[in-house]
This record gives C-alpha cells, sequence and structure tokens, in this order.
C-alpha cells in the first residue's frame, strides 16, 4: 500500500516499526504529561518532570512517523483518492473540535469550566460560542486552500510541460511532475512523447517533417530559436564562429591540388570541429565555419586544425599547405538552405572572412577577436598579442594566438609582445615614425616575423 510496486518498501516497513514502537509508548505514558499541566481559572501551568519531557520527545517522534507514513500513503493514491485522504484527518479534526466548543455548556467539572474560561463561553453569553465556530470555519477553511493547492501543484507542472512540449521537443532526460503514483506514471507518458516527438505543421508551404536541425542546436538554442528555423524563418543567435581557410604556397589551381584541399576540409577539418563539440558549416564558398557554444571549444578546436594541418602538409613532398583561421563571438543570422538543412547566413560571416583575408596579409594563421578574448574562462591559459584593428563598420580589435607555433618562435614571439604591441598602437595613432623604428629593431631581433615585416612597410609608405 505505501509503495509503487506491491511490496512495502524496507525503509517503510522500519518507519512503522517505529511508529507502532513510540505511540504504544506514548499512550502507555502519557499521564505523566496530563500530571504535569494544570489549569487555574484563565492560566494554564506546567511543571514537567523527567517522565513527561520523555514522553513528549516520544509523541513528537511519533508524530513525525505517522507524517511519513501518511504522506507515502498518499503518494501511493490516484489525484482523486489524494483529495479526500489529504482532507480527510483536518476534516475530522474541524468536526470535532466544532463538536466540542458546541456541548462546552452541557459538561461541568474543573477542566471544562477552565477552558470555558479562557474561551470566554458560558450559558449567559453564547455569542462566543458562534465566534468561535466562525475562526474555526475560517482556519479550517484556509488548511484545504494550502492542502488543495500543494495537491493539485503537479496539474499546474503538467498543464505547463503539456504547452511546452506542443511547441517542441524538450532536452530534458526527465519530467518530474511531482505528486503520487499517477502523476509519475504520466510523467512517464510524456517524456516517451516527448522523444518520438515529430513536429507537424498544417502549413502547406514548408514541411516541417522535411526538417532536421542538429542535436547541438536543439540543445543549446531556446525553444523560440527552434521554432523560427523549424518554419523557416531567419534566427539570430550569439555563438563562436570558426572560420578556416587553407591556401597552398605557390596557388597552383590544378584539379590535383583543389582535390587536396577539399579532401584535408572534410577529412580533417569537419571532424575535428565535430570532436570539439561543433557543427561544421559549409554555406560559405571560400571557407568551411565552425559553429560552437563555448568560447574555449571554438579556439581549442583552431589550435588543433592547425597543429593538424602541421603534421599533415609532412606527407605532401612539394606542397606546403597553410591555414588561416578566424574566431569570434558574435549574433549570427541562421537560416535554411534549398535543401532544408541550417546553414549560416552568408553575410553573417563576411567579417570573420575579411579577418582571415587580414590574417593572411600579416601571416597570422590564428586570430580572434576582442569579444572572443572577453568570453574566455579566467583560468584558459593562452599565449597571444595583439595584432591591430580591422575596420569593418567600427574598429575590432585583432588578437594572434602564438601557441600553435614551435617553442623557439613562441618563446621569441612572447618576449617581443610588449615592443610589438606598442608600435602597432602607434601605428594606430599615425604615429608612423615611432612604429617604424620598433619595427625596424624587432625585425633585426627576429627577421621571420611577417606581421611586423608588413607594418614597418606600411610606416615607411605612410612617411612618404
Amino acid at each position: 500500500m505505501f509503495a509503487k510496486n506491491s511490496y512495502m518498501k524496507t525503509s517503510t516497513k522500519i518507519i512503522l516499526i517505529l511508529f507502532a514502537i513510540t505511540s504504544i509508548a506514548s499512550v502507555i505514558l502519557f499521564p505523566n504529561i496530563t500530571s504535569s499541566i494544570k489549569i487555574e481559572g484563565k492560566t494554564l501551568l506546567f511543571n514537567f518532570t523527567v517522565e513527561a519531557y520523555i514522553t513528549l520527545a516520544l509523541l513528537v517522534f511519533s508524530s513525525v512517523f505517522a507524517m511519513i507514513l501518511y504522506f507515502r500513503f498518499l503518494h501511493t493514491l490516484s489525484i482523486n483518492k489524494v483529495l479526500f485522504f489529504s482532507t480527510l484527518p483536518f476534516t475530522l479534526i474541524y468536526g470535532a473540535l466544532l463538536f466540542f466548543i458546541a456541548s462546552l455548556n452541557s459538561f461541568q467539572n474543573g477542566t471544562v469550566d477552565s477552558v470555558k474560561a479562557i474561551l470566554n463561553i458560558s450559558q449567559e453569553n453564547q455569542y462566543n460560542t458562534f465566534l468561535w465556530a466562525i475562526l474555526l470555519t475560517i482556519i479550517y477553511i484556509l488548511i484545504l486552500f494550502i492542502v488543495y493547492f500543494f495537491v493539485t501543484k503537479p496539474v499546474f507542472r503538467m498543464e505547463k510541460l503539456l504547452e511546452r512540449l506542443g511547441d517542441g521537443k524538450i532536452k530534458e532526460k526527465k519530467f518530474n511532475l511531482g505528486g503520487g503514483k499517477q502523476f509519475d506514471q504520466i510523467g512517464h507518458s510524456l517524456l516517451k512523447i516527448n522523444n518520438n516527438y515529430k513536429s507537424l505543421s498544417s502549413n502547406n508551404d514548408f514541411d516541417l517533417a522535411n526538417t532536421s536541425i542538429p542535436k547541438l542546436y536543439q540543445k543549446n538554442f531556446p525553444d523560440e530559436t527552434i521554432q523560427k528555423l523549424n518554419y523557416g524563418k531567419v534566427a539570430v543567435e550569439k555563438v563562436v564562429v570558426l572560420v578556416c581557410k587553407l591556401q597552398e604556397n605557390g596557388n597552383d589551381p590544378s584539379i590535383a591540388n583543389n582535390y587536396k584541399l577539399l579532401n584535408m576540409y572534410l577529412n580533417l577539418i569537419n571532424p575535428l570541429i565535430k570532436r570539439f563539440n561543433g557543427i561544421g558549416d559549409d554555406s560559405s564558398k571560400s571557407c568551411l565555419c565552425g559553429v560552437f557554444f563555448k568560447s574555449e571549444d571554438g579556439l581549442d578546436c583552431a589550435h588543433a586544425i592547425c597543429r593538424a594541418i602541421k603534421i599533415k602538409t609532412k606527407n605532401f613532398e612539394k606542397s606546403n599547405i597553410q591555414v588561416f583561421i578566424s574566431v569570434d563571438y558574435k549574433e549570427i543570422e541562421f537560416v535554411k538552405n534549398q535543401n532544408g538543412k541550417i546553414v549560416i547566413a552568408e553575410n553573417s560571416i563576411k567579417f570573420n572572412e575579411n579577418i582571415v583575408d587580414f590574417g593572411k596579409l600579416l601571416n597570422c594563421n590564428l586570430i580572434f577577436t576582442q569579444e572572443l578574448l572577453n568570453s574566455l574562462p579566467a583560468n584558459y591559459f593562452l599565449k597571444y598579442r595583439y595584432i591591430g584593428k580591422l575596420n569593418f563598420n567600427e574598429e575590432f580589435a585583432l588578437f594572434e594566438s602564438i601557441e600553435i607555433f614551435g617553442r623557439h618562435k613562441r618563446e621569441l614571439l612572447d618576449k617581443n609582445k610588449q615592443s610589438f604591441e606598442k608600435a602597432v598602437m602607434f601605428f594606430n595613432q599615425n604615429q608612423y615614425e615611432r612604429a617604424k623604428i620598433i619595427f625596424e629593431d624587432l625585425l633585426k631581433y627576429n627577421s621571420n616575423d611577417k606581421a611586423s615585416f608588413v607594418y614597418f612597410n606600411q610606416c615607411k609608405n605612410k612617411i612618404i
């Protein structure tokens, strides 16, 4: 009766035994409490002994065990029986107290006279009897309201859950409605419906059955965004965007080299994007994109791609493939293409493609934005340097990751980081002469730093 299954839980058996022991002991020792309480006029006098305190403790434990058993019993019932049995004790208590108040004047003994004195009830003053009855009724109604509120709370949760389920699949793995056994079964049934969910639409112009939204989008995007995508509308979400472009030095446009690049996009870069919890996007004609939902995932993937390309190019005897990547954290427009696939709107990554071109100019393989840097966790270890600004409607600060280089080059760039960033700031402030002097010194120290070489030449052109 107390458990979900046909047998009683072990814990329920233990509580039942403890309840029986404490209840029997309380009944036997109850005179210790009654003898410790005396009523004199309108005053209650307490003179508790050790035995009385022990009895009181047993009463408390007995009440606690009784409540646990009672709630477990309610949990096994359907909603209609729960409503009845949850109000039954209060109704019995209310009826007994109401009868007691109405019958007070019929009893004559010392204890009853003291109670009548406390309640100010007498044969001459019947009016107070009605007042106490009204107060008792008000309290009873309030208790019923509270009981009904908590008993029907699972119905309210179920209503909200059905409302959500009507708009699309829910990502939760378990529906906990609360309440008793009946609501557990309802929650389990709703979960089965959710797992077998297929979107349907009465819109003849758009067939949702042919729509396939990646699970990562369903998991990380709010329901409103998923619904917009389902109906073919443009949806905007802030995500981490990785734009990757491969280039083979020599710019050989042969079919064989183009095939090599395509093969690396499909068999090397795309799997890495998936490994780092991202979604590959091929909506751009000139590069491959990846969508991530954590900044560290996007940057970790970018570093992994650079390392993989570096290892892979050793297999080509005469080719030297370079990779240029930009990573940004921004609002992106997602649309449905003609094939029903969710892709990035082309205009949304135009700026990121410009960052890649900026990186190619400075020979920076991996560039990320200030927005991306600000969104990284505080404990994320990264060596980088400020690389400049790109004008695109407004100025964006860009940074180059130097983690992808070998130890010698990485330490060299990191050692000159402060001087390089100072020179770049002078360049941005149109102080070309001061910037030129620093870049010239940097090139003497590290002639392979192409970024310093490009800035140095631009400074010379600006001064002329």
